[in-house]
């Protein structure tokens, strides 16, 4: 079983993280999957409709043609309808986002819980229902009040660029943000803490190991990212070579134009597929980091081995 309460450092934040996809990423996976798989293939259609049409206009658009100004027109013409979709999609995606934002957290405090993964579906829908509200008050203190907070940071980070010592603590600074938020939501349906409470328990979690946090979660990222620049870059170097192959008649200048539109269409929809599903490392990773930091100030390990003896 994986020991969720254990005195970590750098890189045990690293190699626990896969240590726990190892050991329990089917269970994870196959609960992940029942719950977010139906509204990824609603991401997914959604997506390619929307990167496919937008790909296809830019791409076919004769710079003297009026397609521009129809474009424009019909904007302009249904405005309600385009403000209605909009709405849509954004509540969708914000509701997603909750939801896989959501199910590594739950699903950690259930593997506690129960001492393992004797639990399912059911089991994590219903503690996402009952925890709605909090989650919902969470995000949405996280959007209007430490948001533009954090964009004041970064919008400052960016000027001192110009002086270079803004590029190291700019890279610095978005791990930093994205472990501070996540730590601080694991405290907040982990305990009876108010919002401002487990952001500040997250801030304290933070700067109590601040570089094996920080850097652990560089790292996660960094093999997110090269992960899906090498699945991304497949498709999209295929349709560079179908391009370049391809005489230049009319009739083929145009099958590759599209061929070129259905291949960045394809990209874009994997590359926004593989970012919800890959941030399951970085949520994990914060989560072994979370379980660790409490064990640290609270020795949870002494009463968790009590629990297991008297289980059996």
């Amino acid at each position: 079983m994986f020991s969720l309460f254990k005195r970590r450092n750098f890189g045990d934040y690293v190699s626990d993280t896969f240590v726990f996809f190892k050991e329990n990423g089917k269970h994870y996976l196959k609960n992940y999957f029942t719950i977010s798989g139906p509204m990824l293939l609603i991401l997914v259609a959604a997506s390619y409709f929307l990167f496919q049409v937008y790909f296809d206009f830019f791409l076919k658009t004769d710079p003297n043609s009026n397609n521009s100004e129809y474009l424009e027109s019909y904007l302009t013409n249904n405005i309600p309808l385009v403000v209605l979709v909009a709405l849509g999609l954004f509540l969708f995606m914000i509701f997603l986002s909750m939801l896989n934002y959501s199910l590594p957290v739950i699903y950690f405090d259930l593997y506690e819980k129960n001492n393992g993964k004797n639990f399912g579906t059911k089991e994590i829908l219903s503690r996402f229902k009952a925890h709605f509200g909090k989650i919902l008050v969470f995000f949405l203190a996280t959007v209007f009040l430490i948001t533009p907070v954090l964009i004041a940071v970064f919008a400052l980070l960016i000027l001192l660029c110009f002086v270079i010592i803004g590029i190291p603590l700019l890279l610095f600074a978005i791990p930093t943000a994205f472990s501070w938020v996540t730590l601080s939501f694991y405290e907040y349906l982990n305990t009876d803490k108010g919002v401002f409470q487990s952001y500040g328990a997250g801030f304290k979690h933070l700067t109590k190991q601040y570089f094996p946090i920080v850097g652990s979660c560089m790292v996660i990222y960094l093999i997110i990212q090269v992960a899906m620049t090498i699945f991304s870059m497949i498709p999209y170097m295929l349709g560079l070579i179908s391009v370049f192959t391809s005489t230049q008649d009319g009739f083929q200048e145009n099958n590759a134009q599209s061929g070129v539109a259905l291949v960045l269409t394809v990209v874009m929809v994997f590359s926004l597929l593989m970012s919800y599903i890959l941030n399951n490392l970085l949520l994990i990773n914060q989560g072994v980091i979370f379980y660790s930091r409490q064990e640290f100030d609270e020795n949870k390990s002494a009463d968790f081995s009590i629990d297991l003896i008297g289980s059996e």
